[in-house]
């Protein structure tokens, strides 16, 4: 009855929408441009209405049996790809400009170093962050990592999510066994705030500024001389696990993911910087966060899950859905579910200590120095630093030429309202 409902509901509203667009004698050009726009935006608005966990496993089902073999998943994948730019208004993506970073602090310890960096991702709009990078110890190359924070308090700059000890800890960490991190602010984040205040994190133009933002932050990476190509990882928790398999779908330079706590059949996310465009109803039949995860498939991926969140039915749900998109690529083997049953949605140890094991065990990184003498994961071989030795603008200016309202950065991003 209630499906029924909200069915009868959505079309009455769409019909009457439609009647509106036609009605309107501004411009004699079609309206069916708009029409898609408005059938989209009702069918995201259906996709975010609160379903169940066994609504959301019957959702993958229905999904499966559209696209039973390789072919017609790479088909749909396709679709779905095309289908995220459009919604997030990045198709055609806005020009690359040049990478030209800003380091503005460097801090050394004896086995790993942080600077403090920003780059432009399309002129005037700053990615902060921090670069966690090994001594050198003689090798050419390394592995490297970007790390989207979650959600958590956005002022002031102590309480917020990059400054926090354990996001702290597990670039440290990372670093400390061979592996470059760029932990970065999400927009209207801690410095990113600088721009055009907090509350641009809660419009539905952060999911485009982030998703951006992590590509441009892929370039960056690479633009080091001392990095991998073929070994660039994402892993976020919460709202960062969100980013991190958009960014991976997108952009198959990443080779290797590991989203925590937010990959969900039923659960769309919890902020319109995550589902607030219409990124789940682009190909017809209504997506999810499950499917978009799915995207990543050949490359190796990581779920990490725990018992008392949307990813409570990882392990019976969404994991054996992904490993039936992995299957068609003969690599069931290539994606993974670590779970944490008794765990709530936090920025446990036991999560940070899988991520470690995780990346140790895929790069073949020696994880020694960072594990006591009963094999755990050391959290306190790291120095902990305040936001002030942390920062990449101390006086909370950013760079002459900066973007500071809305209507600058949607011009910047060719994304319109």
């Amino acid at each position: 009855m209630k499906k029924n409902i909200i069915y009868l509901v959505s079309c009455s509203i769409f019909c009457l929408l439609i009647c509106t667009c036609s009605g309107n004698n501004k411009s004699d050009k079609s309206t069916a441009t708009d029409v898609e726009k408005i059938q989209l935006a009702l069918m995201d608005t259906l996709y975010n209405l609160p379903i169940t966990p066994e609504e959301g496993a019957q959702r993958l089902q229905n999904l499966l049996k559209e696209y039973p073999d390789l072919a017609s998943w790479e088909k749909r994948k396709a679709c779905l790809r095309e289908g995220l730019l459009t919604a997030m208004e990045l198709n055609p993506l806005p020009p690359k400009s040049p990478i030209k970073p800003l380091y503005t602090g460097h801090i050394e310890f004896d086995h790993y170093t942080v600077d403090n960096v920003a780059f432009e991702c399309v002129p005037g709009l700053w990615v902060i962050g921090n670069l966690y990078k090994p001594i050198n110890d003689g090798k050419t190359s390394y592995p490297a990592m970007l790390i989207p924070h979650g959600h958590g308090k956005r002022e002031p700059l102590d309480a917020t999510p990059r400054f926090l000890e354990r996001s702290q800890y597990l670039s440290a960490a990372l670093a400390q066994i061979g592996v470059i991190v760029f932990n970065y602010d999400m927009f209207g984040f801690a410095e990113s705030a600088y721009h055009a205040g907090t509350d641009v994190h809660d419009t539905s133009l952060a999911v485009s500024v982030q998703t951006w933002s992590s590509i441009r932050a892929v370039d960056f990476l690479l633009s080091l001389k001392d990095i991998d190509p073929n070994r660039i990882a994402i892993s976020g928790r919460s709202g960062g696990g969100t980013q991190s398999f958009l960014a991976a779908a997108l952009d198959e330079r990443i080779s290797i993911s590991a989203p925590i706590d937010q990959v969900s059949s039923f659960f769309p996310g919890g902020c319109t910087c995550e589902s607030g465009r219409p990124i789940h109803s682009q190909c017809g039949s209504l997506s999810n966060n499950a499917e978009i995860a799915a995207m990543t498939a050949p490359r190796p991926q990581l779920l990490v899950s725990e018992g008392k969140d949307w990813t409570r039915t990882t392990p019976e749900v969404e994991f054996p859905y992904l490993q039936t998109i992995y299957g068609y690529y003969d690599k069931t083997d290539l994606v993974e579910n670590a779970h944490f049953a008794d765990e709530k949605h936090e920025n446990t140890y036991n999560k940070r200590s899988a991520i470690i094991k995780y990346f140790a065990r895929q790069w073949n990184l020696n994880t020694e120095f960072i594990t006591d003498e009963n094999g755990n994961f050391d959290e306190k071989r790291f120095t902990f630093l305040t936001p002030e030795q942390l920062a990449v603008f101390p006086d909370k200016q950013l760079p002459d030429g900066a973007l500071h309202t809305m209507e600058e950065i949607y011009e910047a991003l060719c994304v319109k309202r």
